[in-house]
């Protein structure tokens, strides 16, 4: 069956006008027959859905002027002009168009829609019905003052005689950037639409994580966080697709309303409501939000990294990761005291740096469907691991910290589980802390084959109880970090303590779960010392989280979500804000069912795999290796001598560059910058390199393809305009005074990384590597 919850249109939020329309909606529960006819209908839909927004005209009685705002320069195109229209420039580059419309059409619309929600084990799909639209604008008066501008108009379709009005307004925020806010009012309107123009040679980077394109211009992008799902597009089972837990391309824990481009200007929305990026003409962009209105910020810069600077100085930046995890490997693994003492020791032969032991069973564990799972019941576990403290104390007298793992789901374990431990689920339903449903009892998500509780982090007092938990329990217990997993999951017909609709507040949530771990390292004192690592963000995340990780890839080669994808994610969150990333070494999810076996449609993770991901990992901000889903049938970095020999050899690299990457983590949380970069950061002048996306720069100087497809042992390799030194033959690569193409050989052990020639830092860094010797 489809259950069916309608929700309230009207609500007041923060900063807006005192009534904002938004759409009514119905929250679906995902079933196979839906899914089915979905797939069947998807072809027809799209081609539909591509055309469903009118293009509407522009028409005014007001005559053609100027406006300056601060820097900005507002230029109106009126009644006297053949084709109307606005455009804005800033006056350190008088020439460039930072916004502007198209000649004579409209460039605000407002819409009457209804959505289809589903929601399936964290993975979202919302569909818009479009009942009303009104596309044609007149634009009746401009207000200015010293430091708004205000446009006033109606909307209409042809000549409808229901009247809806709008008020665009322009502020001065900073002298680069200019607050925007458009408000729509009557006709039933709940969503805002804003259109402007762009060209075929403009590039679009950023919208958060995204993990199947870096340059999005010809896509349309959606803005919802939500689970990423297992292939995406990618070749595999169908019944992942029937399931509706294979992803969709876009799909994303940590999306932004928010992109850069390449002719030096950017722009984001404040919105929390979903969104859409419509790229899909090359001359026009469309920006719509589920909502009648509409805020956020357009930002003018020299170059992307100035862009980057001006936008986390919105949403905040990342701090530098403690030194001692900047020091060694992150050894991710479960199965008890016994076995950390002995994988510890099979590394001490190795001289293995590490920085911590991640031991994400520190719960205990239960067996599901989909492999191992834990219970999430944030209480140790002493049947797993005895001497407990003995183990840390000991760890941390060689100066190796523990991790553990926490989300903001809550289960209620067996009796034999408990034994004296706290039953965090009950403790929460007798508080009122969980999300509810409409009768009010918790609302319980479907995970595998369990359910869970959601944590309300609307409520200010759930949060300070779940602070005190991470006080208490995770830190009381002697771990130093942990992994702060999920909370891309949070319910649309949830009910919130705050009132908060889900649809406003589905986004805003893993803002909040960064935010109250960070709170709690804060309120415990341990800032700078214990570290946490997120996968689920939205706008502000950069400014609460401590790192990021980029959730869970197939363990395989292919593009859209296997090794391929993570550096289409570090890429791209890189230029969103989240300055320090990384991916668990060797993917997660293995799928090894007979039947898919049968089919050849299952995946493990191979040696070579492994080995290549090791290579990759190494230059990026963390080291950290994960087990997978089915620990057993994948090659591990303790599986023989071969893969302990080759997992310490990348560990000491990643040691060896950790000077170069404090360097870098200093400008991240001064100004921002990734340590991942895409080359357009640097060479935003070489059409080249906007493509690219295998390959990265580590900072500046540093420049890695690795290798991503099975067998090769050769790669190519885009030199931007430079000589660059190859790191282990000392060969010259490059042109100095242009991009150059070359094939460089990469086999297993020696990837293909260069530095900068003339860059001390690079030269530095590149010497402490050698120094290592060979594999």
């Amino acid at each position: 069956m489809i259950a069916v919850k309608h929700h309230h249109q009207i609500k007041r939020t923060q900063n807006s006008p005192e009534f904002v329309q938004h759409p009514s909606y119905i929250v679906k529960e995902d079933w196979v027959l839906e899914r089915l006819k979905k797939m069947a209908m998807q072809p027809w839909v799209d081609l539909v859905n591509r055309h469903r927004f009118e293009t509407g005209t522009l028409s005014t009685s007001v005559p053609s002027q100027s406006f300056k705002l601060g820097s900005f320069t507002l230029s109106w195109q009126g009644a006297d002009a053949e084709q109307p229209g606005l455009s804005i420039t800033h006056a350190e580059h008088p020439s460039q168009l930072l916004w502007h419309s198209c000649p004579g059409e409209n460039f605000i619309a407002g819409h009457g829609i209804t959505l289809a929600i589903s929601e399936n084990r964290g993975a979202v799909d919302i569909e818009e019905q479009v009942e009303k639209q009104f596309p044609n604008q007149t634009v009746d008066a401009i207000h200015h003052t010293e430091d708004t501008l205000s446009l006033v108009g109606g909307l209409e379709y042809h000549h409808s005689a229901i009247g809806v009005r709008y008020r665009l307004t322009f502020q001065v925020a900073t002298a680069t950037s200019l607050e925007f806010s458009l408000n729509i009012i009557g006709g039933g309107v709940n969503q805002a639409m804003m259109r402007f123009a762009t060209s075929p040679d403009e590039h679009f980077f950023g919208f958060g994580e995204q993990f199947s394109y870096v340059d999005c211009k010809g896509h349309e992008v959606p803005i919802v966080c939500e689970e990423g799902g297992i292939g995406r597009s990618d070749p595999g089972p169908v019944t992942l697709n029937v399931l509706g837990v294979a992803g969709e391309r876009f799909a994303s824990y940590a999306p932004m309303p928010y992109f850069l481009t390449n002719t030096g200007r950017a722009l984001f929305l404040k919105n929390t409501e979903p969104s859409a990026f419509d790229l899909r003409n090359a001359d026009l962009v469309t920006i719509r939000v589920a909502s009648s209105y509409m805020q956020g910020q357009l930002l003018a810069g020299h170059n992307p990294l100035d862009l980057i600077e001006q936008f986390t100085d919105c949403v905040g930046r990342m701090p530098p990761l403690p030194d001692w995890l900047n020091s060694g490997a992150v050894i991710g693994m479960q199965g008890g005291t016994q076995r950390v003492r002995q994988v510890w020791d099979k590394l001490k032969k190795y001289d293995t740096p590490i920085a911590g032991f991640w031991l994400q069973d520190w719960v205990g564990q239960r067996k599901t469907v989909f492999g191992k799972q834990l219970w999430w019941n944030w209480q140790l576990d002493p049947k797993t691991y005895p001497g407990w403290d003995q183990l840390v104390t000991d760890l941390e007298q060689a100066g190796i910290a523990v991790g553990v793992y926490v989300n903001p789901f809550l289960v209620s374990p067996p009796p034999e589980e408990l034994k004296g431990k706290r039953n965090l689920f009950k403790e929460a339903a007798e508080q009122g802390f969980l999300v509810k449903t409409v009768e009010g009892t918790p609302y319980l998500v479907k995970n595998t084959d369990f359910s869970a509780g959601l944590v309300d982090l609307s409520n200010p007092a759930a949060r300070d109880w779940f602070k005190a938990i991470i006080k208490d329990d995770v830190l009381g217990n002697g771990a130093k970090f942990w992994m702060a997993d999920f909370a891309e999951a949070a319910q649309f017909d949830g009910h919130y303590a705050a009132a908060e609709s889900g649809l406003t507040y589905h986004n805003q949530y893993p803002v909040d779960w960064a935010a109250l771990n960070r709170e709690a390292i804060r309120e415990a004192g341990r800032e700078g010392d214990a570290w946490f690592f997120n996968r689920a963000g939205y706008l502000q995340t950069p400014g609460h989280s401590t790192g990021m990780w980029l959730g869970d890839q197939n363990v395989t080669w292919q593009e859209h979500d296997g090794i391929a994808s993570t550096l289409d994610g570090l890429l791209s969150s890189g230029m969103s804000g989240i300055s320090i990333n990384h991916s668990d070494i060797g993917g997660y999810t293995s799928i090894t069912h007979p039947i898919f076996q049968l089919f050849g449609k299952s995946f493990q993770r191979s040696r070579e795999l492994l080995f290549r991901w090791m290579e990759l990992n190494a230059f990026t901000p963390v080291f950290r290796t994960h087990e997978g889903n089915q620990p057993e049938v994948n090659a591990q970095f303790d599986t023989d001598d071969d893969t302990l020999k080759t997992f310490s050899f990348w560990a000491k690299v990643f040691a060896a560059l950790a000077e170069y990457r404090q360097g870098l983590m200093e400008e991240a949380a001064s100004r921002g910058y990734p340590l991942v970069r895409h080359l357009v950061l640097h060479y935003p002048e070489d059409p080249n390199v906007y493509g690219l996306d295998t390959e990265f720069l580590l900072g500046r100087d540093l420049l890695v393809t690795p290798v991503l497809n099975p067998g090769d042992k050769t790669v190519k390799v885009y030199f931007p305009a430079g000589e660059w030194v190859h790191l282990w033959s000392h060969q010259v690569f490059g042109k100095a005074d242009r991009g150059l193409s070359q094939i460089v050989a990469a086999p297993l052990g020696k990837p293909a990384v260069f530095y900068r020639k003339g860059s001390e830092a690079g030269q530095m860094a590149a010497d402490k590597i050698r120094a290592l010797g060979n594999l």
